[in-house]
């Protein structure tokens, strides 16, 4: 492995958990007790995993797995579209179709692609079908975000001018589409420091265009409707006691019979936000009048998941977008199927 390429890994590495680096290794431990550390930080942990590779027990493929599955799963918004009709199935269905409408074939003879960092608007994988799932398909895509911050200000008193100095950063982010086994299609946008809601509009009208391509591709304004996770949202709520084992509700967005708001929440991340009387009765009080959940912060909880979930998952389902959930932290595949199947049981 080149010095370059080895930096590469180890930039990319950074995004992935240090847990999950040390179950990589973990596996190849008992073959390889002199070659394989499972003790040390995470620079160290990594390092081994390159060393590794290099001497041919770990394959590079493995290294890339990895990071695909840090970019592709947890700290993101993800968006949850409907298709219209049956048609717009039995499209969507066809990946190699989807691909060759999107994409032309001389650009994807070049993926998998892993970038340290986009210039700009690039294509980096189609897969088809997805994780083993027949008429599934994801397509991914890296851009960057570039903001303008103040570094530094100063006041010239002698001319009385003020003069201020600015720092650009750039973050790095992976679009990706996913086509899944419940006939929904996803968009899925990484966070970083600095979103509002104006950079993620701009993000996903990029998304659109893209999958567009000038008519030939996915017309989402005419094929799909966004998912409406109001029942969800407010089973969740209302089925929170009979669920204290699977899951605990961190805050709840209100919406009253004459459209007022109201936002409920825990100070203490560690309570349910049903443990309180008076937030119990606040929220009873809204439901009666005839109000009704339209956003909510739930914690699931590792014990009551019978395992499929490495620790505790905050998910916040519907804030600002009623198709929206939010993940804040990386989490592992069959995680976010879990997520995605206690979203469905609520709907």
């Amino acid at each position: 492995m080149t010095g370059a390429k080895k930096n590469n890994y180890i930039t990319l590495l950074d995004s992935v958990n240090q847990s999950d680096i040390h179950e990589l290794l973990k596996k190849y431990k008992d073959e390889n007790k002199e070659d394989i550390k499972l003790t040390g930080n995470k620079s160290f942990l990594v390092n081994n995993l390159l060393e590794a590779v290099d001497s041919g027990i770990i394959t590079e493929f493995e290294v890339q797995s990895l990071i695909k599955d840090s970019e592709e799963f947890g700290d993101q918004y993800i968006y949850f579209f409907k298709p219209i009709d049956n048609s717009v199935i039995n499209k969507y269905n066809d990946g190699d179709k989807i691909a060759d409408s999107i994409i032309h074939p001389s650009v994807r003879a070049r993926f998998p692609k892993l970038n340290l960092a986009a210039t700009s608007f690039e294509w980096a994988d189609f897969r088809y079908p997805y994780r083993g799932i027949s008429e599934s398909w994801l397509l991914k895509i890296y851009d960057k975000k570039v903001r303008e911050i103040k570094a530094d200000e100063k006041f010239d008193y002698a001319i009385r001018e003020r003069y201020v100095t600015y720092k650009t950063i750039e973050s790095r982010l992976i679009y990706l589409v996913e086509w899944n086994d419940a006939k929904q299609l996803e968009i899925k946008i990484s966070r970083t420091s600095f979103d509002s809601n104006k950079s993620l509009g701009s993000s996903i009208k990029l998304i659109k265009k893209s999958i567009y391509n000038n008519g030939t591709g996915i017309d989402m304004a005419n094929e799909v409707t966004p998912l409406d996770l109001t029942s969800c949202i407010n089973n969740i709520l209302d089925n929170s006691i009979a669920n204290k084992k699977t899951y605990t509700l961190l805050s709840v967005n209100l919406l009253d019979a004459e459209f007022g708001k109201a936002f409920i929440r825990c100070l203490d991340e560690d309570s349910d936000l049903l443990s309180d009387s008076s937030r119990k009765k606040a929220i009873e009080a809204y439901k009666k009048g005839g109000g009704r959940a339209d956003g909510i912060a739930v914690r699931f909880l590792a014990d009551g998941s019978n395992g499929e979930l490495k620790s505790d998952l905050s998910v916040i389902i519907g804030k600002d977008a009623i198709n929206k959930i939010i993940i804040p932290a990386k989490i592992k595949p069959q995680e976010y199927r879990y997520v995605k199947r206690k979203i469905a049981e609520f709907s």
